[in-house]
């Protein structure tokens, strides 16, 4: 669930269709605002973390949605480069990881409901249709608001709520918390995709971003499984 959350589901088909339709320097300069943009995730992932296992649905979504923006609109009126951008969301995730260290959740406090047929199509659909809004008013909305646009955690807030629902806070806490570690790729996905574009051409900045995020799903997956096999070898 971790994977499906932070893997680039939207904002991947978001660049791909962009790039059909507008130049690379736009793509480029696009890929450094939501590059910026991550940086207001690390704390919409924590605030999921802390708010899930005490709050209802409703409060965490709505609570997380606030944080989202309180980060990620000042973003936008300043400026960055791939380095300033960089060192930000280094700063930020840096910061997440050390808050979210120690937290532990059991297994206890988990409860599973039997999943409904529309959940998968619902959210398949609502962020289906949030990429195209993106892409389809890209020239409205520019550099800065398509960036921003691309990295909306639409994603996320569809997994919040279903997984919430679902299996209960304790165990969104636990996903969001891998989360925030496998969501970190993307910063590297949009810096390779930006220099990609410049130096290369759209279908290679692409394939790079594309590259990197499947090569970071599977570091985590393998340390994750050595992880489980040597923590069952000591029981």
């Amino acid at each position: 669930a971790a994977l499906i959350g932070a893997f680039p589901t939207s904002a991947g088909p978001a660049y791909v269709m962009l790039a059909l339709k507008e130049n690379a320097l736009f793509i480029a300069t696009s890929a450094v605002t939501s590059l910026a943009s991550m940086i207001a995730i690390a704390p919409f992932v924590v605030s999921i973390i802390f708010l899930a296992p005490r709050f209802n649905v409703f409060v965490t979504v709505g609570g997380a949605f606030v944080v989202w923006a309180l980060f990620a609109i000042p973003l936008t009126f300043l400026s960055w480069t791939p380095m300033t951008a960089m060192a930000g969301n280094f700063a930020m995730y840096g910061a997440c990881f050390w808050l979210t260290r120690k937290m532990t959740f059991t297994f206890d406090d988990i409860k599973s409901t039997k999943p409904r047929w529309f959940e998968m199509p619902l959210r398949a659909f609502v962020v289906g249709l949030f990429v195209a809004v993106v892409v389809t008013l890209s020239d409205t909305l520019g550099t800065v608001g398509t960036g921003l646009g691309a990295v909306f955690p639409i994603v996320f807030l569809s997994l919040t709520a279903i997984l919430h629902i679902r299996l209960g806070g304790a165990a969104l806490a636990m996903t969001m918390q891998s989360a925030l570690r496998v969501v970190s790729v993307m910063i590297f996905a949009l810096l390779a995709l930006h220099y990609g574009v410049l130096g290369w051409g759209k279908a290679v900045g692409l394939s790079l971003a594309l590259v990197v995020s499947i090569v970071w799903a599977t570091m985590f997956v393998l340390l994750n499984h050595r992880k489980a096999a040597a923590a069952k070898a000591v029981s």
